[in-house]
């Protein structure tokens, strides 16, 4: 695997888990961390600010928190299986750009203006997640960063046998990519009975 698409691969996954942090604190500034809103902004949050959300008593939080958890693995098995120096591919300036350049193809700032609209949206963001990971598979199968058009909406076709683990790649980094697109849509299913 050519080592830009093998380094782009962890700072896709560190985009995804600022993004559930992201959601978790715009939730949390609707009700528990109310004073906080406006002060400072979701997107300013790290990861290390984990503990603060752990405070929080919100059930859709805690599954945020859990879909951040299950990424954080799926990035350490990453590392692990291909032998990478974290540290190496995380300061990497091009690895981070080519993973931005995925990111802000899918995700979106839907502006939530409630916490009802927030949970609403968490729909869309799973989503976007999901395309994510997929293009980024994508990415991993073609040993290629630009991927041809019609690949985009192949996601679509795949994304119901995919979620049904129908999907059994040969390559343990797409795999990997796989389980965690499965992991997230249970998570998205477990807030969705709970905002029901």
């Amino acid at each position: 695997m050519e080592d830009s698409i093998k380094g782009l691969v962890p700072h896709v996954l560190s985009f995804i888990i600022n993004e559930l942090c992201k959601n978790g604190f715009m939730i949390a500034y609707e009700k528990d961390l109310s004073d906080l809103k406006g002060l400072i902004e979701p997107d300013s949050i790290s990861p290390d600010d984990f503990e603060l959300l752990e405070a929080v008593d919100d059930d859709v939080v805690r599954v945020l928190l859990g879909s951040i958890d299950k990424v954080i693995k799926c990035s350490k098995t990453y590392f692990l299986i291909n032998n990478l120096d974290e540290m190496e591919v995380m300061e990497n300036e091009e690895y981070n750009l080519l993973a931005s350049d995925n990111y802000y193809t899918y995700i979106i700032d839907w502006e939530s203006k409630s916490y009802k609209d927030l949970l609403y949206n968490l729909n869309a963001v799973y989503f976007s997640i999901s395309q994510l990971l997929y293009h980024t598979t994508c990415q991993i199968k073609l040993d290629e960063v630009e991927i041809p058009e019609d690949m985009y909406d192949e996601f679509l076709d795949k994304y119901s046998d995919l979620l049904r683990g129908k999907i059994n790649p040969d390559d343990k980094n797409i795999s990997l990519l796989y389980d965690l697109i499965i992991d997230l849509n249970t998570d998205l299913g477990d807030i969705d009975k709970l905002t029901d």
